[in-house]
């Protein structure tokens, strides 16, 4: 017996799951994990109830499961890879209502009284009295319009992002380019939803009405209104999360496609512009939301794509 030599049996090179499930997530998507991982620690701190507690946890758990199912299965079907590219669309939208339950409304209104000085004094400039007066009805009836855009410009990002892929002197390839995109959009979402609860504001539109220039009831703000009443969370507008996308979705389109990317950039500052007007934001909310979708492009340039990315 002690001249026969024994084989070691060899050790399975196994990766604990969680590492494995990091290394396949796309840096969008570690940034969307990241942001779901900070609601949840929030609302231990904010004390939520047991109900809202275990509504944002269920949320946060089917989200990032389909999260992770589809990156595991995009390469199996044409179908699976644009339900993929589109699916952070609907992470924003789950993400905007778990913000909401954690904000505390401030019953003093302090922050928008002071929003609203700061509103009044950028109208009671003559030029800008002068545009809305000379331009009326037909610039209320655009901005309404542009405000509406908040909604689709995200997927029409997407689609922009697809089809200029591999185009032009700075086009990346299909799946880089759309990780490049996202990885904009949900910076400056997510980051904006993330500082909701510590800014307590109410819509001016819900407190004061105000709107400058000459009233004007175009049937597009009654469209804006019945979208803001039914899914709107009444709340958590500074920095204003539409004027962030729309920017990031802009600057990222405008990487990928300069030319689209103009396009692109006019829309944006049309969304900031209509949500001021409006009064479904403050100044203070648009400016603030414009500086975070150019801060999260400045930042998503230097994020090297994650192992997720072919």
């Amino acid at each position: 017996m002690s001249g026969i030599a024994y084989a070691r049996p060899a050790r399975a090179n196994r990766t604990w799951p969680i590492l494995e499930m990091r290394t396949r997530l796309s840096t969008a998507e570690q940034i969307a994990v990241a942001f779901f991982a900070y609601v949840a620690a929030a609302a231990l701190g904010f004390h939520l109830a047991a109900r809202e507690f275990c509504t944002v946890a269920a949320l946060s758990a089917v989200t990032l499961a389909t999260l992770v199912a589809l990156r595991r299965n995009r390469a199996r079907a044409p179908w699976l890879a644009a339900a993929a590219d589109l699916f952070p669309a609907l992470l924003i939208l789950v993400a905007y209502r778990e913000s909401g339950l954690l904000l505390a409304p401030d019953s003093a209104h302090r922050l928008d009284d002071l929003f609203v000085r700061w509103d009044r004094a950028v109208f009671q400039v003559q030029s800008v009295q002068a545009v809305l007066r000379g331009a009326a009805p037909w610039l209320q009836h655009y901005l309404e319009f542009a405000y509406l855009l908040c909604y689709p410009l995200v997927p029409l990002g997407v689609v922009a992002v697809h089809f200029t892929s591999q185009r032009g002197p700075r086009g990346e390839g299909g799946e880089r380019a759309m990780e490049s995109f996202w990885s904009t959009v949900l910076l400056a979402t997510l980051f904006s939803y993330a500082v909701y609860p510590f800014f307590p504001l109410t819509p001016p539109r819900v407190l004061f009405g105000d709107v400058p220039g000459p009233h004007v009831a175009p049937l597009l703000r009654k469209w804006n209104f019945w979208l803001l009443d039914h899914y709107s969370v009444q709340a958590c507008i500074f920095p204003s999360g539409h004027v962030a996308a729309v920017m990031a979705v802009a600057l990222a389109v405008r990487r990928q496609a300069p030319r689209l990317g103009v396009l692109f950039l006019f829309l944006a500052a049309s969304v900031a512009l209509a949500t001021v007007y409006g009064r479904y934001h403050y100044t203070a909310d648009a400016v603030a939301g414009a500086l975070v979708g150019i801060g999260a492009y400045q930042v998503s340039r230097l994020l090297k794509p994650s192992a997720g990315v072919n």
